[in-house]
């Protein structure tokens, strides 16, 4: 830590769907939200605050550096703004705006509190570390620094600027959760078809279909995916990548099927309002998933030396054989959502079958 650095004026926010929340010495004694050590606000902004000006302040520095096109110091460093942006099941993620003379970069922290989330965070960063490197047409967050430490586990990463979630509604159709812009922004169905054709393609860029690995976990409810609209310009990026590993049933061609079947059924699950029960997704949503799976494998040499023909080789599976590769993976079988899809799957493997007819 330099001298400068520690000068630097440091403003702590809480994000909420009302606006931004000022940190003050009132909240200090609060435990973040799910978090079973009871690690407190006080202690997870401090714990930021010493990340920002010890070990991840190289990282800080590039990052600025990089949207201000020069060097820039720690000197140079106005002010940080750290904003605990959410709660998750694993992590509480931040951002951190890092400020300067004519400019400000904004990076991403994973912050994890727990054991679970500790153990979670160092596979994360491997995976985003091997993906990032190999596969960066899928446009994964860059992991920046990775710091281990008493209480707080930290990963920096690339902050997706003007990108947000999105869920299914109550009301029907799939909503943004643009609270920057205004609150909840309804999407057409075009353009959410959109939307879920680049989350398909993404993840079809990133499997290695030798050996079967693919991102995995990975939820819609959990807010992996986010989007940013611009008119009519939809782009959608993959925020984690909480594990890179194959199923139990390897690669090859059975690894593959049981990708895109998997996929499929995946990008069709959410909870309503991101939070409520489970939704499964109306059929009119798989066209896009498909397509957007078969743009990407379609186009890769190690699919078509796997499995010459997929297009034809998919409509050739039987029901029978696309439950046989759920039922003989035991991750599957032990996922909490499997009974959930399991109820679903007659019907999810029919509208398959109608799809694969129109588009393949």
């Amino acid at each position: 830590m330099t001298a400068s650095a520690t000068h630097v004026p440091v403003t702590c926010l809480v994000a909420s769907p009302h606006g931004d929340l000022p940190y003050g010495p009132d909240m200090a004694g609060i435990p973040l939200e799910g978090c079973p050590l009871q690690t407190t606000y006080g202690e997870y902004f401090a714990g930021l605050r010493d990340f920002c000006l010890g070990p991840g302040l190289t990282a800080l520095l590039g990052a600025a550096g990089t949207a201000a096109g020069r060097t820039v110091t720690a000197g140079d460093v106005t002010e940080l703004v750290l904003k605990a942006q959410k709660h998750g099941a694993l992590y509480h993620p931040a951002s951190i705006g890092v400020r300067f003379p004519g400019g400000q970069a904004t990076v991403g922290a994973n912050v994890a509190t727990a054991p679970h989330g500790w153990a979670a965070l160092a596979r994360e960063h491997a995976a985003l570390e091997r993906l990032s490197r190999e596969v960066p047409e899928a446009g994964l967050p860059r992991p920046l620094c990775f710091d281990e430490g008493d209480r707080l586990d930290i990963l920096l990463v690339e902050w997706f600027s003007g990108f947000h979630e999105f869920h299914a509604a109550t009301g029907g159709g799939i909503v943004v959760w643009d609270f920057e812009g205004g609150g909840l922004a309804p999407l057409g169905p075009d353009t959410a078809g959109e939307i879920y054709w680049q989350a398909a393609r993404i993840l079809a860029l990133c499997l290695d279909v030798a050996s079967g690995a693919r991102i995995w976990p990975w939820r819609h409810a959990a807010g992996d995916f986010v989007v940013r609209c611009d008119g009519d310009e939809m782009e959608t990026r993959l925020i984690t990548a909480r594990g890179y590993g194959p199923s139990t049933l390897g690669g090859g061609e059975r690894g593959l099927l049981h990708f895109f079947l998997t996929t499929t059924l995946f990008m069709r699950l959410d909870r309503l309002d991101g939070v409520g029960e489970r939704v499964f997704l109306p059929g009119r949503r798989l066209a896009a998933i498909v397509a957007g799976l078969l743009a990407a494998l379609t186009q890769r040499a190690d699919v078509r030396h796997c499995i010459p023909d997929l297009a034809a080789a998919l409509r050739r599976v039987t029901p029978d054989v696309w439950r046989s590769l759920l039922t003989t993976d035991a991750d599957f079988c032990a996922d909490p959502d499997a009974a959930f899809l399991m109820d679903r799957l007659p019907t999810h493997l029919s509208e398959l079958s109608d799809t694969f007819s129109r588009l393949v």
